[in-house]
């Protein structure tokens, strides 16, 4: 993979691009994303609201496109870490001039941010189409990793599976791009923070018929095609659900 300049968006895939931050010194990345198809931009997960997370999202968009064209937010559980700063995309969209797509769970806890826009809620196997040529992002829920109302997005265009906290990584060597350590680092992520085996299971086997080329997950580093037989495996082994 080639050098990442974390001041920058990368573009990780045709439209697909990660507008992110880095945080070296907590180990703990954020990584947002967004998808430009025709007319419409779908930001999943804009983050934090505090300033200097908010300043690296803001400025990386607005080196895309205007923060005003976006048409969309996806937000994959109610955490702050994903949630907080939708009221910082509201102040310059715009109430109502953007769609909030969670499930309806999550949906029950984004007004708590003071987000006055309503929000659409999605089920298990829902789907939605975007742009002129209908690209469909398509909804799976995943109960319990690690909130009741969690989901992940599976974009049918790209193959990239945006995988929220699931195949998420704790790393001080962070890249943007999964590098030899990952797998460790995944599991430092994943054991305190995926509740149980079963619903790891559960999440495995409804991604089983998926092609997947790109999976992108909210904190930690980006999984290549190459590498993402590896991560599942890692990920169905794991003990998860423990606190050290």
């Amino acid at each position: 993979m080639p050098e990442i300049n974390p001041e920058k968006a990368v573009e990780v895939k045709p439209g697909v691009w990660w507008v992110g931050w880095p945080d070296h010194e907590a180990g703990f990345s954020n990584n947002p994303y967004l998808i430009l198809e025709g007319e419409e931009a779908i930001l999943l997960d804009p983050g934090s609201r505090l300033d200097i997370h908010w300043n690296w999202v803001k400025t990386k968009i607005e080196s895309i496109i205007p923060i005003e064209k976006i048409t969309m937010v996806i937000v994959h559980h109610q955490d702050p870490d994903l949630c907080a700063a939708i009221p910082l995309v509201e102040e310059i969209v715009g109430v109502n001039n953007f769609e909030i797509v969670t499930t309806e769970r999550s949906a029950l806890f984004v007004p708590y941010y003071g987000v006055k826009t309503e929000v659409t809620a999605v089920s298990d196997g829902e789907s939605i189409e975007i742009g002129e040529e209908g690209r469909e992002l398509f909804f799976i829920t995943t109960p319990y990793l690690h909130f009741p109302g969690a989901m992940v997005t599976y974009d049918t265009k790209e193959k990239i599976l945006f995988s929220s906290d699931i195949f998420a990584g704790f790393s001080i060597d962070w890249s943007l791009y999964a590098n030899e350590y990952y797998l460790e680092a995944m599991k430092v992520f994943s054991q305190p923070y995926l509740s149980d085996q079963r619903h790891v299971h559960n999440f495995l086997r409804k991604i089983e018929g998926l092609e997947l080329e790109m999976i992108c997950p909210q904190h930690g580093s980006i999984i290549p095609k190459e590498q993402i037989d590896q991560a599942v495996e890692t990920l169905r082994n794991l003990e998860v659900g423990i606190w050290q």
